[in-house]
């Protein structure tokens, strides 16, 4: 693999429910607070990495507007863990009652924060002061957010999208990919062990494909209902 992965993560119709009403605005809110909860139990509990067994295990996740980047330490061989991680994250929240759309892309993450201004750079916890206002700041960038984010905006729906160069490298047995819209692996009915294993480690609900089909039939017929494009996109890659 040339780079690192990167999933690119985050809630659909996030903006639509969160302009909605004040009850859609903490809903969105709350699946936000989700997933992001979803990716500290992954990091935590299934691939904290240890000095003294595997450190390069570890994941780095780091958050802009409505979704999260996760990476890996360093290449592997292929995408297997990405797309398990994927895999465990969207089932929880559909179970949960949120939708998400995720794609799986490599590249590099550096830390450009020493290209900042020096009051930038001066600054602790990536907090810079205005006055009584604040500023604060992500000091990481890289082809990995930049290729998994256009990646995201090739795909409508609530589908997990993998680059073609990643899809090439090989699968993980029981993968089932619909190659005709693109690389979109099918999460809902996929057979992948180390998605139900990350699932069990880090606390995250899963469920039979059915169930997982209910919950998103249930949140297709909640308001603000999502377009019909929406839907159609997401059930034809999934086959519903």
């Amino acid at each position: 693999m040339n780079g690192r992965w990167a999933i690119n993560i985050d809630i659909e119709g996030f903006s639509k429910n969160y302009e909605h009403s004040e009850d859609r605005k903490t809903f969105a809110i709350l699946a936000l607070s989700e997933l992001m909860d979803s990716i500290v139990k992954i990091g935590t509990l299934s691939f904290p990495g240890d000095s003294d067994k595997n450190s390069s295990e570890r994941l780095f996740a780091h958050q802009f507007g409505d979704g999260f980047i996760i990476c890996s330490d360093f290449p592997e061989p292929d995408a297997s863990r990405a797309i398990s991680i994927a895999v465990a994250i969207m089932r929880h929240m559909i179970i949960k009652g949120y939708a998400t759309k995720a794609a799986i892309s490599a590249g590099d993450m550096l830390d450009i924060k020493g290209y900042y201004p020096k009051s930038v750079r001066d600054a602790e916890s990536g907090i810079v002061y205005l006055g009584m206002g604040l500023m604060t700041i992500i000091s990481v960038m890289g082809t990995a957010l930049t290729k998994a984010h256009k990646l995201s905006d090739t795909q409508k729906g609530a589908v997990l999208i993998l680059d073609d160069n990643l899809a090439k490298l090989g699968l993980p047995e029981g993968v089932e990919l619909n190659g005709d819209a693109g690389n979109c692996i099918n999460w809902v009915s996929s057979n992948l062990p180390l998605s139900d294993h990350i699932a069990k480690k880090s606390g995250l609900e899963t469920a039979n494909p059915q169930m997982l089909i209910e919950k998103l039939n249930l949140y297709c017929e909640q308001e603000p209902t999502p377009p019909a494009f929406w839907i159609e996109a997401t059930r034809s890659m999934i086959y519903l």
